[in-house]
């Protein structure tokens, strides 16, 4: 039996805010997979897709017959006034559970550190739950680093949860 054909990645449009929120609010509804834990709608996820920031982008992974199965947003680390950290993004991946280790991560990611570097980024910089072991061992293969580590971090569904913060270079 072969593989699954590899889902066609593209920049998302407004019209595509339905498939993400669906992927994001399956991911959150997950409970331990994200920090997020209030679902969006759809009129927000369009709002949000809208108003991205210059520099920023989604890309959705395409899967034919079941549409959007995951998405990957990079925007910049930060907004301030300054330029010190222009360099450097953050990055959230969010794949459907049904269509995880499936190469869905790994085509977005491809896709999405070469668009960064097309915008000048030259680091990725995020953070994902330290109970989240399949998310940390998925940036680890993309060639992510550890960092460091924060306690009680975030706070998802009343429950304290720490955050492990990771970084990795698009330039060497």
């Amino acid at each position: 039996m072969s593989a699954p054909p590899a889902p066609r990645v593209r920049k998302a449009t407004p019209d595509d805010a339905a498939g993400v929120a669906a992927v994001l609010n399956g991911v959150i509804a997950g409970g331990r997979h994200s920090l997020l834990d209030t679902p969006f709608t759809v009129a927000e996820e369009r709002a949000y897709i809208e108003a991205l920031p210059e520099r920023s982008f989604i890309h959705v992974a395409v899967s034919a017959g079941s549409g959007i199965i995951g998405f990957q947003t990079v925007i910049p680390w930060n907004t301030f006034a300054t330029r010190e950290f222009d360099h450097v993004a953050t990055m959230g991946t969010y794949v459907d559970a049904r269509q995880r280790r499936r190469g869905v991560g790994a085509a977005l990611a491809a896709a999405s550190f070469a668009a960064a570097l097309a915008l000048d980024y030259e680091k990725i910089f995020t953070d994902v739950r330290a109970d989240n072991v399949d998310s940390l061992g998925y940036h680890l293969a993309l060639g992510f680093t550890v960092v460091g580590a924060a306690r009680r971090h975030a706070r998802v569904e009343g429950r304290d949860i720490d955050v492990i913060f990771i970084e990795r270079f698009l330039k060497g």
